[in-house]
């Protein structure tokens, strides 16, 4: 074991990268004025810092903002949409678009799929 002093522990760790198969899960809650996106399975350095949403309606990208773990959120009228979605790495910087992540028919309580992840 490690020395330690008054408590404290020091701790050596270095990242790895997270090899996911498959995309980027997006699990959806909330209501008609609400989404809340619980975001899994994400590659590459395995964390989220920022996350935007687009609807094929004509809107631009909507920035969402944290709203607990690995949950974001957006307030608005995104219902009857596909959805893409736009992320970009805490650790890493990188930023990564899932287009088309889930259908115009999408539907709260389900989780989607994208292609898209970070490697």
């Amino acid at each position: 074991m490690a020395d330690w002093h008054a408590g404290i522990v020091p701790v050596m760790y270095r990242r790895v990268p997270c090899m996911r198969k498959g995309g980027i899960r997006f699990a959806f809650q909330g209501n008609p004025h609400w989404l809340l996106v619980y975001v899994t399975n994400v590659g590459g350095a395995g964390d989220v810092g920022e996350m935007w949403v687009k609807g094929n309606g004509g809107m631009g990208w909507l920035r969402m903002s944290h709203n607990w773990g690995a949950s974001y959120q957006a307030f608005g009228q995104l219902g009857g949409q596909a959805l893409s979605f736009k992320l970009t790495s805490y650790t890493t910087g990188l930023t990564i678009i899932a287009a088309d992540a889930a259908p115009a028919s999408w539907s709260i309580g389900l989780t989607y799929q994208a292609r898209a992840n970070f490697k």
